[in-house]
Protein backbone atom coordinates (compact mmCIF):
# COMPACT_ATOMS: atom_id res chain seq x y z
CA UNK A 1 0.00 0.00 0.00
CA UNK A 2 1.16 3.22 -0.57
CA UNK A 3 -0.58 6.72 0.85
CA UNK A 4 0.99 10.45 0.67
CA UNK A 5 0.16 11.92 3.91
CA UNK A 6 2.20 15.22 6.11
CA UNK A 7 4.88 14.25 8.13
CA UNK A 8 3.23 13.91 11.88
CA UNK A 9 3.76 16.62 14.63
CA UNK A 10 4.25 14.93 18.28
CA UNK A 11 2.83 15.09 21.73
CA UNK A 12 3.94 14.86 25.21
CA UNK A 13 5.31 11.77 26.38
CA UNK A 14 5.62 9.90 22.93
CA UNK A 15 8.35 9.58 20.56
CA UNK A 16 6.90 10.49 16.73
CA UNK A 17 4.60 8.28 15.32
CA UNK A 18 1.93 7.16 13.02
CA UNK A 19 -0.87 4.42 13.96
CA UNK A 20 -1.35 1.25 11.85
CA UNK A 21 -4.35 -0.69 11.64
CA UNK A 22 -4.85 -3.47 9.00
CA UNK A 23 -8.32 -4.97 7.91
CA UNK A 24 -9.17 -7.85 6.24
CA UNK A 25 -13.03 -8.11 4.97
CA UNK A 26 -13.58 -5.39 8.06
CA UNK A 27 -11.59 -7.90 10.83
CA UNK A 28 -8.89 -6.22 12.54
CA UNK A 29 -5.99 -8.22 12.00
CA UNK A 30 -2.81 -5.78 12.97
CA UNK A 31 -2.47 -2.97 14.92
CA UNK A 32 1.19 -1.19 15.13
CA UNK A 33 2.75 1.98 15.22
CA UNK A 34 5.78 3.36 12.88
CA UNK A 35 8.70 5.48 14.11
CA UNK A 36 11.11 7.66 12.67
CA UNK A 37 14.85 8.22 13.25
CA UNK A 38 15.88 10.48 15.41
CA UNK A 39 18.06 12.36 12.58
CA UNK A 40 14.97 12.47 10.69
CA UNK A 41 12.90 14.34 13.34
CA UNK A 42 15.32 16.56 14.04
CA UNK A 43 15.53 17.64 10.58
CA UNK A 44 11.99 17.99 10.15
CA UNK A 45 10.93 19.48 13.63
CA UNK A 46 13.83 22.21 12.45
CA UNK A 47 12.19 23.51 9.69
CA UNK A 48 9.24 25.08 8.07
CA UNK A 49 6.12 25.23 10.15
CA UNK A 50 7.44 22.88 12.11
CA UNK A 51 10.23 24.59 13.96
CA UNK A 52 7.99 26.75 15.58
CA UNK A 53 7.03 24.19 17.77
CA UNK A 54 10.31 22.78 18.14
CA UNK A 55 11.63 18.90 19.08
CA UNK A 56 10.13 16.28 20.55
CA UNK A 57 11.51 15.71 23.94
CA UNK A 58 10.48 12.12 23.97
CA UNK A 59 12.93 10.28 21.74
CA UNK A 60 12.74 6.30 20.30
CA UNK A 61 14.30 5.41 22.96
CA UNK A 62 12.62 6.77 26.14
CA UNK A 63 9.29 5.70 24.36
CA UNK A 64 7.22 3.38 26.42
CA UNK A 65 5.81 1.91 23.39
CA UNK A 66 9.03 1.76 21.23
CA UNK A 67 11.46 1.17 23.75
CA UNK A 68 11.42 -2.52 23.80
CA UNK A 69 9.99 -2.90 20.17
CA UNK A 70 11.78 -0.32 17.75
CA UNK A 71 14.00 -2.61 15.70
CA UNK A 72 10.71 -4.05 14.31
CA UNK A 73 8.38 -0.30 14.39
CA UNK A 74 11.40 2.18 12.82
CA UNK A 75 10.31 2.87 9.10
CA UNK A 76 13.08 3.31 6.69
CA UNK A 77 13.55 7.07 5.76
CA UNK A 78 15.04 8.68 2.11
CA UNK A 79 14.68 12.38 1.29
CA UNK A 80 14.89 15.51 3.11
CA UNK A 81 12.79 17.99 4.45
CA UNK A 82 12.90 20.46 1.63
CA UNK A 83 12.32 18.40 -1.41
CA UNK A 84 10.49 15.89 0.44
CA UNK A 85 11.05 12.45 2.42
CA UNK A 86 9.84 8.65 1.37
CA UNK A 87 9.36 6.13 4.48
CA UNK A 88 9.37 2.52 3.95
CA UNK A 89 7.80 -0.11 6.11
CA UNK A 90 6.45 -3.24 5.79
CA UNK A 91 3.52 -4.66 7.88
CA UNK A 92 3.55 -8.59 8.29
CA UNK A 93 -0.01 -9.89 7.85
CA UNK A 94 -1.04 -13.16 8.52
CA UNK A 95 -3.75 -14.74 6.37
Amino acid sequence: MTFTTIFPGWYSGRATHIHVEVKINGAVVKVTQIAFPESVNAAVYASGVYASRGPNATSNASDSVFADSLSSELATVSGDPTSGLAAAFTVGVAV
